[in-house]
């Protein structure tokens, strides 16, 4: 990746001499102060509620505070050249201790920032290995005070209720350019998965006669027996490559019923093991609204990696509990194969949001961590309106984008695919333009330079199945579903990476790593084997599919066996 392929997302701060008043059990009192706004943490959780009053100052709260690497300008070049097989640095992945010596915060920034936020009363609760993130736990009458905004509760749509702050938060001058990202201002659910359609849902909701079309399992959908057939991954699993030995990562932000994945798993004889689960920001890991979700996650990596251990990082459903459960999966460093299926439609989410995920990307780009993400399930429409917008996190440049297909197969065997796309209901997969993100220097290839090509990142990389009338056979809520949705398709490749990894262990070679550049590479040369279906019919509701590549498919659609030769020589 160049040097300047991305924009970069600094904090924007406007500096004054503030004079600010704050209420408080029937008192005023004044600070003055020479502070500067953090303008790209500029909050949109107001503005998807209607007030309902202020929140109680007394009310305990916590806050996640995102430090500026050290270094930044040089982290860029150093992960392109892990994998430059004619660099000193190829493949030398660092650990979340070598991250943080290299590119971490300094010991005695972090102690700054720690003593201030200590000095407004704060309780310093955690600073994550790499030095970046300070987690503080307080009241809401501190966080008012101390950042100069107002925290009032709203009520939203769906009448869930939360709280938010009114304004970007401010910081002392000395701290700008240190001070990135405030996170915990709002407690806002504030992403989805948008990514995920069960078909009995569709039919009750938005179609008038769906019905499974295909697939052998209890109530239709395909069984791993058929998605290990359609994708090629049967000659590795008889090889013996069936994950084990690896770890993968599923990012959650709700949780999930043990006795569903026990049920699918020994429905199908697959012999996995059971799930780890690690519980951030003192979440409980009770399933709530999105357990499909989390099931549809663990259940699809089980399908493709039977006996590769997943580890479920489970955190509360806010921006802070997602930057926080992120963090934690870098900080471990136990899973080089990650899956997400959470997010929000890029130009719905805060700078110094994206700005902090992209910082916890990088160190997995550093420490050979893959990372796949769904790119949605409304289209070109990320959010569900008329307007052309990608999903984060699969728009960040060193995230995997995972796009959506309409997947036949012949008997048990790959026969077609199309892109998927109802327009009756208005869905999708994902894909497009960023509008925050250069295109990398990775992504190329045929199609890449299309009409549609403006110099931005383009999204998604690659695709799997997606479309529910095609969809997996899922056990959850205690009963055989049929569920698609690129939530699907990302498991499905990190399960595949999964398999990648036991091969070149298996091998002499090195794990994936980043996933996109040697993706692309495959896509780019002259390979032993053809390793990607092209897939050439069919929109995502504005983006055709076209020979090669393109902003419906990426890539294509895996053929496994012959992708993970190719990956490692064979």
């Amino acid at each position: 990746m160049r040097k300047r392929n991305r924009k970069l997302l600094v904090p924007t701060v406007a500096s004054f001499l503030s004079l600010t008043l704050y209420f408080t059990g029937g008192s005023t009192f004044a600070a003055a102060s020479n502070h500067v706004q953090l303008i790209e943490a500029a909050p949109t959780a107001a503005n998807h509620g209607t007030p309902i009053g202020h929140t109680n100052r007394s009310t305990k709260a916590s806050i996640t505070v995102a430090l500026q690497l050290r270094n930044s300008d040089k982290l860029d070049n150093y992960i392109a050249s892990l994998k430059n097989p004619f660099s000193l640095n190829y493949k030398k992945y660092l650990t979340p201790d070598e991250f943080k010596n290299q590119y971490g915060p300094t010991d005695a920034t972090v102690a700054n920032v720690k003593s201030y936020l200590t000095s407004q009363g704060f309780k310093v609760d955690i600073v994550s290995s790499n030095n970046a993130f300070i987690t503080v736990s307080g009241t809401i009458g501190q966080m008012e005070d101390t950042f100069g905004v107002t925290i009032n509760n709203y009520k939203n749509s769906k009448g869930e209720i939360y709280y938010a702050n009114d304004k970007a938060p401010t910081i002392p001058a000395e701290f700008s350019g240190v001070i990135t990202d405030v996170e915990g201002l709002n407690n806002e659910p504030h992403y989805t998965h948008p990514k995920i359609s069960s078909l009995s849902t569709q039919v009750s909701q938005k179609t008038a006669a769906v019905t499974p079309k295909v697939g052998s399992g209890p109530a239709g959908g395909y069984t791993p027996s058929e998605l290990k057939g359609a994708y090629d991954v049967n000659p590795l699993a008889s090889a013996g490559y069936t994950g084990s030995g690896q770890t993968v990562a599923v990012m959650e932000l709700d949780g999930y019923k043990a006795t569903n994945i026990s049920s699918y798993n020994s429905y199908y004889g697959l012999g996995s093991p059971s799930p780890t689960n690690v519980y951030i920001d003192g979440y409980s890991g009770a399933a709530g609204q999105g357990e499909i979700e989390v099931e549809l996650d663990i259940e699809v990596i089980n399908a493709i990696a039977p006996k590769a251990q997943v580890i479920v990082y489970e955190g509360p459903n806010s921006a802070q509990g997602l930057i926080d459960t992120y963090q934690k999966i870098a900080s471990e460093n136990r899973a080089k194969s990650i899956s997400v299926s959470w997010g929000i439609g890029e130009q719905h989410e805060a700078s110094a949001t994206m700005n902090s995920l992209h910082t916890i990307f990088q160190q997995y780009a550093a420490q050979g961590q893959s990372i796949f993400a769904a790119s949605g399930d409304n289209g070109a429409y990320d959010s569900g309106g008329r307007t052309l917008e990608v999903d984060s996190p699969a728009n960040d440049p060193y995230v995997t984008g995972v796009g959506g297909t309409h997947l036949n197969l012949s008997g048990t065997s790959y026969s077609s695919e199309s892109v998927w796309s109802n327009k009756i209901n208005k869905s999708g997969d994902g894909g497009g333009l960023s509008k925050v993100y250069a295109m990398p220097s990775y992504q190329s290839g045929p199609g890449v330079q299309n009409s549609y090509s403006n110099g931005k990142r383009e999204v998604p990389d690659v695709s799997a199945d997606a479309d529910p009338n095609t969809g997996y056979s899922i056990y959850t809520g205690g009963a055989w579903k049929v569920v698609g949705g690129t939530s699907a398709a990302a498991p499905l490749w990190a399960g595949i990476a999964t398999l990648n990894n036991q091969f070149a262990a298996a091998n002499g070679k090195s794990y994936l790593g980043q996933a996109n550049p040697t993706l692309y590479k495959v896509f780019n040369t002259t390979q032993n084997y053809s390793a990607y279906h092209d897939i050439t019919s069919g929109t995502n509701l504005y983006y055709p599919a076209t020979a090669g590549y393109d902003m419906a498919s990426g890539i294509g659609t895996p053929d496994a066996y012959n992708l993970i030769r190719d990956i490692n020589g064979f």
